[in-house]
């Protein structure tokens, strides 16, 4: 795998999970009919499906209606991810995927903001020397990182999968629900084992490549 861009890999996979949790976000909207949102921040998830204990998502939107605000935020989710998965590497690409983000969190795409703003600037280290964020690390480390990072993005990718199929099902259980928020925290541990691994394996690929030359 030392051939693969590991930065691209990461943005990817995030791409997908802000895209997901944007789509499922806008199915719920579509769901609540179309009636009027009064203010800036909703629920994305109307009574009949919120989970135990009035549990649900808030976004924002500046749409006037749930309907036309759950159509709108998948339309855009899906096109986040469609376009990271084939265009974000090239000219003003990681400025169009920027500005998907934005639009998907103003109309009810769920508040993936955060996520979405690493994966814009993770973007910009895709075909970029990433020696200088590797360097200070231990050469072990690095190894270590680099062996472990097929893993982290499989249990990322589980731990994604998992809090969406709870979302969907809308699991009526206060045990779910701190499942759900303990999941919530797990993420960080693949999230940042997944971010450096992808930049010492592009550090490794590009000297390979150089080697090559």
């Amino acid at each position: 795998m030392q051939e693969t861009n590991g930065t691209r890999v990461v943005v990817i996979a995030f791409a997908i999970l802000c895209g997901l949790t944007g789509i499922i976000a806008g199915i719920f909207e579509i769901l609540q009919g179309d009636k009027n949102i009064s203010g800036l921040v909703i629920s994305t998830i109307g009574p009949k499906y919120q989970m135990a204990d009035d549990f649900t998502y808030f976004a924002i939107s500046i749409v006037p209606k749930y309907y036309l605000t759950g159509i709108l935020a998948i339309i855009v989710s899906s096109g986040f991810i469609i376009w990271t998965v084939k265009s974000v590497d090239k000219k003003h690409g990681v400025k169009i995927l920027f500005g998907l983000a934005v639009v998907q969190m103003l109309v009810g795409g769920g508040w993936v903001i955060d996520l979405a703003l690493i994966t814009c600037l993770l973007a910009t280290l895709i075909n970029k020397p990433s020696n200088r964020w590797v360097q200070p690390l231990p050469s072990k480390f690095q190894a270590w990182l680099v062996k472990f990072f097929p893993y982290s993005l499989v249990f990322y990718s589980s731990i994604s999968v998992l809090m969406l199929a709870l979302t969907i099902l809308g699991v009526n259980d206060i045990a779910m629900i701190q499942t759900l928020e303990l999941l919530a925290i797990l993420m960080f541990v693949p999230i940042l084992l997944m971010i450096f691994g992808g930049l010492v394996k592009n550090s490794q690929r590009r000297e390979s490549l150089i080697d090559l030359v």
